[in-house]
């Protein structure tokens, strides 16, 4: 993914969304945020990413429906965007339910710290 340049990052814990958009910005990326599904959908309207870090865990919708969104409506332009999937639930059914939705990677927020997301987005 050398060259990517937008980034959105869907996360609702607004100190981690504010550490990764920090992280991110300090590299050269633009980032858009957003805390929930529907801001997420507004902004797509919008920007257009590179990748998105998706959270498992939102308000109102999961990760993983966004996800089978994100892959399913063209509208949103998102069916071959990179995606990334980020939580702290390390459980083997979550993750296997994201590789069937068609993600590109799947991260532990807990196994990272932020910088590291700059050796993992170019990665893809």
């Amino acid at each position: 993914m050398a060259g990517s340049k937008n980034i959105l990052i869907v996360e609702d814990d607004v100190m981690i969304r504010d550490m990764y958009k920090a992280a991110l910005e300090a590299a050269g990326y633009k980032v858009g945020i957003a805390g929930k599904a529907t801001e997420a959908y507004k902004l797509l309207e919008s920007f257009k990413p590179d990748c998105i870090l998706l959270d498992v865990m939102l308000p109102e919708t999961s990760g993983l429906e966004i996800l089978n969104e994100l892959r399913k409506n063209p509208k949103l332009g998102c069916q071959n965007t990179k995606i990334i999937m980020m939580t702290n639930l390390a459980e083997k059914e979550i993750r296997d339910k994201a590789i069937e939705g068609g993600v590109d990677g799947y991260v532990i927020k807990s196994d990272i710290v932020p910088k590291d997301l700059l050796k993992i987005v170019p990665s893809l």
